[in-house]
């Protein structure tokens, strides 16, 4: 979750660093309850009608439940394909997003993972496995909606947008099963505008809409579960669980326990014939739950060659030194193949792990993990957040929905990672419910009292923040501007110019990347398509003069560049490259 996804303009004027603080997120939580504040005097004051008939109005729309379903996810495709001249698709940043990447192209080819390339040890990277097969080590969920938009369209980002599309519409559909039409549509509408605009939810490719998709279709079955016990519920509440255990398993399993323990409570006291319970409501879910079982121990056999060890932890022993929780000891430093791999996982992530074995350190991490869920998924409502747990702790109904958020904020907690939003995104669903229960109990109010009037005007001042990043957009559609004052473009523009430039040529390139050895880098260059060789670029490590000379023989037909990250990051022709800075070797064969 970054800052200037929520104010826009604003961060502006946030002093560098401070972006990341408690004290900025709660002061600008401040100021925008000032402005409800103000907003709500001014229609006690004033009492528009014309306020009124439009909630009247918004109250008949939303009486046509599928409709609305259907609307708000249309609604998430249009406003952000219409916004893409301010707001284009994006470009791959983050290690993860170019591991989700190659899965998509991987899927996308008719495969579930790709051989070995002989020449791996030059290809090899961050968050990829190159033996025993060469694939992505997330599970498949993120990757398979990208394959879904690179198969219609070309364009993985396709997928991003189908997701989150119908990410907001599922969430209006479970919110339509727990509270009133109107307040569903309103959480729908909501949905778009917080994730289907300016969020890296739909702005990257990391994900956050499969997993947050997954927990709303358990939240949702489970309210018409309550009411009635069906087989249709029931096969919408194990197609849930598969999304889940494809997208964030841990997570996922965390949030998915209290709420499938309902069920079984539900099942085991409604009294119903045993026989009907169990054609009704216990197989269909049980054979859609065995079926996405079998998927995943068939895929975790073609990667790893063992049906019961999944691809990341594969990727985790090979690679990491640090482990998952907090609790666990480190990995032995493995022996990598060459230096970059080494410095990111000695000089980035290690870090990591000895600062959390210090109170300081372990201070600094829970600190960083409140602030970013907090703002990814409750910011600028914390005033409403906060009642609307005591409200669902008294209830009998939403008492497991807090139940299952608790043990994803206490399994994220136990992480050593630091946090990012998407982590939690199972339990975005159930945040989103929480808060609209709470401005809902404001609608219970007498009419002559004033909190009508501030439910309102939470409303309208969501409205107005809404607002916000669009102007940013409008004042500075490309911003290329760093906040941290270093003034440099990020490295992954400069991959993509690369790449832009080499795609215009003829033929087939080959580009060898050189890093300073003071490069950490956690924006990395050497990612590769599924099917490397008949790739139009292909992108390798420079490991030295002699080790590059299996890769040149290998790639005899392909023109040969040379970049240095640290140098301006210009591409060069090999041979010019080894002629000015390995004078002896500049007639290497192959060098061309």
């Amino acid at each position: 979750m970054h800052h200037d996804e929520i104010l826009g303009l604003l961060h502006y004027l946030v002093a560098p660093g401070e972006e990341a603080s408690l004290l900025w997120a709660g002061r600008w939580e401040l100021a925008f309850w000032a402005l409800v504040l103000a907003i709500t005097a001014l229609l006690a004051l004033t009492r528009p009608a014309w306020l009124i008939r439009a909630e009247d109005g918004f109250r008949r729309i939303s009486q046509h439940r599928g409709a609305c379903v259907w609307t708000i996810g249309g609604a998430a495709i249009a406003i952000r394909t219409m916004l893409l001249p301010l707001i284009p698709v994006p470009v791959p940043v983050m290690l993860d997003e170019f591991s989700y990447l190659l899965g998509a192209d991987t899927f996308a080819s008719g495969r579930l993972t790709n051989p070995p390339h002989p020449m791996w040890i030059h290809f090899e990277s961050f968050n990829i496995n190159m033996h025993p097969t060469y694939q992505s080590m997330y599970p498949p969920g993120q990757s398979m909606v990208l394959a879904l938009g690179e198969k219609l369209t070309g364009e993985p980002w396709v997928g991003v947008l189908l997701s989150v599309a119908v990410m907001c519409a599922v969430f209006c559909w479970m919110l339509q099963g727990w509270m009133a039409p109107q307040w569903a549509l309103l959480g729908g509408i909501y949905a778009v505008a917080r994730y289907g605009i300016f969020s890296y939810w739909i702005n990257s490719y990391w994900g956050g809409a499969v997993a947050a998709t997954g927990g709303a279709l358990l939240l949702g079955s489970l309210a018409r579960l309550r009411h009635r016990l069906s087989w249709q519920q029931s096969i919408v509440f194990a197609l849930g669980l598969v999304i889940l255990a494809n997208s964030r398993p841990f997570e996922g399993l965390l949030f998915a326990l209290p709420l499938g323990l309902a069920v079984v409570w539900l099942v085991v006291r409604s009294g119903l014939p045993r026989r009907h319970l169990l054609m009704q409501v216990v197989i269909p879910g049980m054979v859609l739950l065995g079926l996405g079982l079998a998927w995943m121990l068939y895929y975790n056999w073609r990667g790893t060659g063992n049906a019961f060890e999944m691809p990341y932890t594969v990727n985790q022993a090979t690679y990491h030194i640090s482990k998952p929780f907090l609790f666990q000891k480190p990995y032995p430093i493995p022996a990598y193949n060459n230096p970059q791999m080494r410095t990111f996982y000695v000089f980035h992530e290690y870090p990591d792990l000895l600062r959390s074995r210090t109170g300081w350190g372990l201070e600094i991490l829970m600190a960083q993990k409140f602030f970013c869920y907090y703002v990814a998924l409750v910011w600028p409502l914390l005033l409403v957040f906060v009642p609307g747990l005591l409200l669902a702790a008294r209830s009998a109904e939403l008492r497991v929905v807090l139940l299952a958020i608790i043990l994803v904020l206490l399994g994220l907690t136990a992480q050593l990672w630091p946090a990012h939003g998407h982590y939690a995104a199972p339990a975005a669903g159930a945040v989103l419910l929480i808060l609209l229960n709470a401005l809902r109990q404001l609608q219970n109010a007498s009419r002559g009292s004033w909190l009508p009037w501030f439910r309102r005007a939470i409303v309208l001042g969501l409205f107005v923040w809404m607002l916000v990043p669009i102007s940013d957009r409008i004042w500075n559609p490309y911003p290329l501007d760093d906040p941290g004052g270093h003034g440099s473009v990020p490295k992954e523009i400069d991959r993509e110019r690369l790449q832009a430039q080499l795609n215009r040529l003829p033929g087939q390139h080959l580009v060898l990347v050189h890093y300073d050895v003071r490069d950490v880098p956690s924006k990395e260059w050497v990612y590769n398509r599924a099917d490397i060789d008949n790739s139009k670029i292909v992108w390798a490590r420079d490991m030295g003069v002699q080790s590059n000379q299996e890769l040149l023989r290998y790639f005899a037909n392909r023109r040969v560049w040379y970049v240095d990250r640290s140098s301006g990051s210009v591409v060069v022709p090999y041979a010019t490259s080894m002629a000015l800075t390995h004078p002896a070797d500049r007639l290497l064969p192959g060098a061309r």
